[in-house]
């Protein structure tokens, strides 16, 4: 259960795919707008960066996937963090009939793609700090 004083943390796909494009910048986003929500590169988790094994070992994490194999998650899991909630991009865009597009600059299309995530990830957010 989160704290209402303590942070959420986002950690998004990296992949080098559409979905891992729309997935960090909905996870940048929010930590700008929000106060209470950081978020964990996880490339830099994977190459032992303390502050961001650190954050997802301390507070509660929303993984953010581009696709079923869950890399934030399986990442974290090396480090001795656990995540409370994977999020598949994939399926929630199929769900609204969006597919993300562009691999490296987001276009009109994924800037939707991204505010459907970003309502998703709060919804899932708002969810976890009720339980």
């Amino acid at each position: 259960m989160i704290d209402m004083n303590e942070k959420t943390v986002l950690c998004a796909c990296s992949g080098m795919n559409p979905r891992g494009e729309v997935s960090r910048v909905s996870v940048f986003d929010l930590s700008v707008e929000h106060d209470d929500i950081e978020y964990c590169c996880i490339v830099a988790s994977g190459g032992n960066f303390g502050k961001f094994i650190d954050l997802a070992k301390n507070h509660d994490v929303i993984a953010v996937n581009g696709c079923d194999n869950c890399c934030p998650e399986s990442t974290l899991k090396t480090k001795n963090a656990t995540v409370e909630y994977n999020l598949n991009v994939k399926e929630l865009l199929k769900k609204h009939g969006l597919k993300a597009e562009c691999t490296v600059r987001i276009n009109e299309n994924d800037e939707k793609c991204v505010s459907i995530i970003k309502n998703e990830i709060l919804k899932i957010k708002n969810e976890l700090e009720d339980s």
